[in-house]
């Protein structure tokens, strides 16, 4: 599950680090109290007390010199350590001059701490405490998304696709909230890159998976009732570029779609543009593995990445989905026009089916059929759905 899922426990008095102690770790606190001191004049002196959601002992994560303070337990803590390999592999993954702009704020942080550490706090850059901020809520938000697997506060809602040229369900996108006890419901914009930066997005991901093709089944008992012609409900699921990426992993889905007994002709796997540029060698061999089992796959929100046509050949791609960008401004901007009929026509010369995303309004039907656009998905046909409300969508519209 990564680094971050390790809890320390303190007792009231007890010393997490002394001043001069050598260190790599940094710590978030997730409940309790600690006061943070200095020798001053063969005094100890408490220059700081931190509570929940702070942290401390974050300059040993960038250099690897004596600690400056001592940290005493004024409460009992539960404290979540965050490792130097964590950071040090981050910042070998970020922009060099990030890396150095980092050293800089921490060394000037330490030099002004050293220099007067009563003031520590107010002297040092604005830029640094923003940065502190910033990464001690993405940690509070990598801690309870670890929690949220076990606890199972995950949920799935479902947005009906449909045939453009007749309004028939033709299947579902799969699509993950988050019933988080504090936030209520969480969209993915608010959680997923956290998922994705943590590698939390694997098992996240194999559990939407799971779902889906469960949910899969029911709708499609559903549909033989209301419509007994209608045999071919596909589930679209998305694939993170890291489950794309690993061989292990990609054997893992192939064993989920196996043991589920699903028919893999009725699931899609949708893939961004960004993931296909990503070590396109093994991507093609692991799309490839993916394909030979019988799946579809679809490239989403297709012309808003590194939209690239030779890699439209080189990968079995099956489906192009037009942004919902393009088809919120179509009637309005002749570029969009041109954009969402460019990509329908090039689906369509390539033999792969189209659909478009973020219908809102009937008046955009038309001309998505006139520029052979197959499938439509958006609020105009229905919003994302529980599994209660799929049910009974189906049954009510069919």
């Amino acid at each position: 599950m990564g680094i971050y899922w390790v809890r320390e426990r303190y007792a009231a008095g007890q010393s997490v680090f002394r001043e001069g102690d050598w260190g790599e770790d940094a710590y978030l606190i997730e409940m309790g109290k600690v006061d943070i001191t200095i020798s001053r004049n063969g005094e100890e002196v408490t220059i700081a007390t931190l509570q929940e959601g702070e942290m401390f002992g974050e300059i040993a994560l960038v250099d690897r010199l004596p600690r400056t303070a001592s940290v005493v337990v004024v409460e009992d803590c539960t404290l979540i350590p965050i490792t130097r390999e964590l950071v040090v592999s981050k910042m070998k993954q970020s922009d060099p001059l990030l890396s150095h702009l980092l050293g800089v704020v921490v060394s000037r942080y330490r030099e002004t701490r050293e220099g007067n550490p009563t003031r520590a706090r107010t002297a040092a850059d604005e830029s640094s405490l923003r940065l502190r901020d910033y990464a001690i809520n993405q940690l509070k938000i990598a801690q309870h998304l670890s929690d949220a697997l076990v606890r199972d506060e995950f949920q799935l809602f479902f947005q009906p696709i449909v045939h453009l040229i007749n309004g028939r369900l033709a299947g579902f996108e799969a699509l993950i909230r988050w019933n988080q006890p504090d936030m209520g419901l969480v969209s993915p914009l608010g959680f997923i890159g956290v998922a994705e930066d943590t590698g939390l997005i694997v098992p996240i991901g194999r559990w939407v998976l799971k779902q889906a093709i469960a949910t899969m089944a029911t709708l499609q008992t559903a549909m033989d009732q209301r419509d007994p012609d209608n045999k071919g409900l596909f589930m679209s699921v998305n694939l993170s570029a890291k489950q794309l990426q690993d061989p292990g992993e990609v054997d893992a889905l192939i064993g989920i779609i196996r043991d589920s007994g699903a028919d893999p002709r009725r699931i899609k796997l949708e893939v961004t543009e960004s993931a296909l540029i990503d070590n396109p060698v093994l991507v093609k061999m692991y799309l490839t593995k993916l394909k030979d089992l019988g799946l579809m796959l679809a490239i989403d929100d297709f012309g808003t990445g590194y939209s690239s046509l030779s890699y439209l050949e080189q990968y079995p791609l099956d489906t192009l989905k037009i942004d919902q960008s393009f088809i919120a401004t179509m009637r309005a901007r002749t570029s969009s026009q041109r954009i969402t009929r460019a990509i329908a026509s090039l689906a369509y010369d390539l033999e792969m089916n189209c659909i478009a995303e973020g219908i809102e309004d009937e008046a955009d039907i038309k001309p998505l059929l006139q520029m052979r656009c197959q499938f439509g998905q958006g609020y105009h046909f229905a919003k994302p759905m529980s599994e209660a409300q799929a049910l009974d969508y189906i049954l009510r519209r069919g």
